[in-house]
């Protein structure tokens, strides 16, 4: 008889404001909350505010749209980019704090979709 697998939670924050902010506080009770519901539940926790991904540049746009890296910028940033695509694959859940500065959200989590978002893998055109 297999073991059930433990239900796997990504958070992401991205408040450059820490502690004390708002969409930090909204993810700790949402997270909460699915506590209550499953508390053995695991969790990925990524905090884009403190710990920010480097925004694109011409190496690392290169190499997320795919294909062989032609220099080690580019072998580092798909080295990322597949990290943060397992992470968002093996989540049952996935919870984002996205506050809102200047009527959009933080470079810091579009910088994540940036890294994510990648054709053919994580979408397809159609």
């Amino acid at each position: 008889m297999s073991t059930p697998k433990t239900a796997t939670v990504l958070v992401l924050t991205s408040s450059a404001l820490g502690e004390a902010s708002v969409s930090n506080q909204l993810v700790r009770d949402a997270v909460a909350r699915l506590r209550l519901r499953d508390p053995g539940f695991g969790i990925v926790a990524r905090d884009l505010g403190s710990e920010p991904i480097p925004h694109l540049n011409s190496d690392s746009a290169a190499a997320v749209r795919g294909g062989v890296p032609a220099n080690a910028a580019q072998v580092t940033a798909q080295a990322l980019s597949n990290e943060l695509i397992a992470e968002l694959q093996a989540a049952d859940t996935v919870v984002i704090g996205a506050p809102m500065y200047n009527f959009g959200i933080t470079s810091t989590l579009k910088t994540w979709f940036d890294y994510v978002l990648r054709a053919g893998i994580t979408f397809r055109y159609g």
